[in-house]
């Protein structure tokens, strides 16, 4: 049985690709896969979100993710300069070609946070589960694994 479907259900698979920098010092940072509250989130850590790149973002979603949610560190608070700054530029547009193919622009989104814990984190993940399970599951799943 799949991850995602669990007894005949959907659950939504959510990638969540963060920033180090923005998690609360101290505490283990999430990694790997978490199946709970009617989601499956797949943590990522990255140095900064500044590394997103577009290809990757759809790539992620080429391979099955129903969502992909990017956290990084607010405005003027990014170690990188304004790597955050670039990074929501990136994932804005491809939002909006994600709406312009029909895929729903709601299966990606950036957030920002600061000393965020990793129930923060999955927090964000639900929220995103929530607004693309009126989607349904992503088309591409299964036709590039």
């Amino acid at each position: 049985m799949s991850a995602v479907e669990k007894q005949g259900e959907y659950q939504p698979e959510i990638v969540v690709l963060y920033c180090r920098n923005c998690l609360t010092p101290g505490i283990d940072p999430p990694s790997g896969v978490l199946a709970a509250g009617g989601i499956v989130a797949k943590y990522v850590p990255m140095p900064c979100s500044s590394k997103v790149e577009p290809s990757h973002l759809m790539k992620i979603l080429e391979r099955g993710a129903d969502g992909v949610e990017v956290v990084g560190c607010p405005d003027g608070q990014c170690g990188f300069l304004d790597g955050n700054r670039r990074a929501d530029k990136r994932v804005t547009r491809l939002r909006s070609l994600l709406a312009e193919i029909k895929l729903g622009e709601e299966r990606l989104c950036m957030n920002r946070g600061t000393r965020l814990t990793s129930e923060a984190l999955f927090a964000l993940a639900q929220k995103r589960a929530r607004a693309v399970a009126g989607l349904g599951p992503n088309p591409m799943k299964g036709v590039n694994r």
